[in-house]
């Protein structure tokens, strides 16, 4: 408890707030959930004034969008040694709010956090997408890829993963958060080419992307 009122403490007096007025936060009738997700919006505001204004990577933990992360396209990425890596939003942080969304991190996928949302960042971290790596080369393995800032526009074969139990692709018409409406499923039997365009979004699942490679024809004799 002691650890938390220090931390407001440390936030507030960095906000140009006095010594006395941080004294006086009455902590006594929060019960845990609300205090840890206190602690984590505190020790988020503190890095990002430490940092002097918006952060790289934000790291798990609970999150007021527009107050401890600003609203915009994130790169949600899970932690190298993740068992269930998970972003949960709600309506607000309150512990009575409803769920928007709640969905497991496949190594990544790239979302829109809306303003006064509440977001939960389980073994996993967020980036804003203009400072996330692009990809150069057009080869990349599982997770979701957003066409256009991670992904060039163009030609592309999806390949089954060896001994994956299923291998699938989606693509959608925008990324979560907006709600995107489903192009195209299908369960991979062997490699096929796609075509994907700036603003769509595609998840890979027991599959990998790479180049297009040439259609096979059949030799008339």
């Amino acid at each position: 408890m002691r650890r938390i009122v220090c931390a407001l403490a440390a936030l507030m007096l960095s906000c140009g707030i006095c010594a006395a007025q941080a004294e006086s936060v009455d902590l006594s009738d929060m019960k845990l959930p609300s205090l840890y997700a206190l602690r984590d919006q505190v020790n988020a505001r503190i890095a990002e004034l430490e940092q002097g204004g918006r952060q790289s990577v934000y790291e798990s933990g609970t999150y007021l969008v527009g107050r401890d992360i600003p609203e915009g396209d994130y790169l949600l990425m899970e932690n190298e040694d993740a068992m269930f890596a998970s972003v949960i939003v709600r309506e607000n942080c309150s512990e009575s709010a409803n769920l928007i969304s709640h969905n497991l991190i496949n190594r990544q996928c790239v979302m829109r956090l809306a303003a006064n949302t509440c977001l939960t960042l389980s073994e996993a971290s967020a980036c804003p997408i203009e400072e996330a790596q692009p990809i150069v080369d057009q080869t990349t393995g599982e997770g979701g890829y957003l066409v256009g800032p991670l992904l060039p526009a163009g030609s592309y074969a999806v390949k089954p993963v060896d001994n994956a139990p299923l291998s699938s692709y989606s693509v959608y018409d925008g990324i979560l958060g907006t709600g995107a409406q489903l192009i195209k499923f299908e369960v991979l039997h062997g490699i096929v080419n796609i075509e994907l365009g700036d603003g769509e979004y595609i998840e890979l699942s027991g599959c990998t992307l790479g180049p297009a490679v040439p259609e096979q024809t059949e030799e008339t004799p």
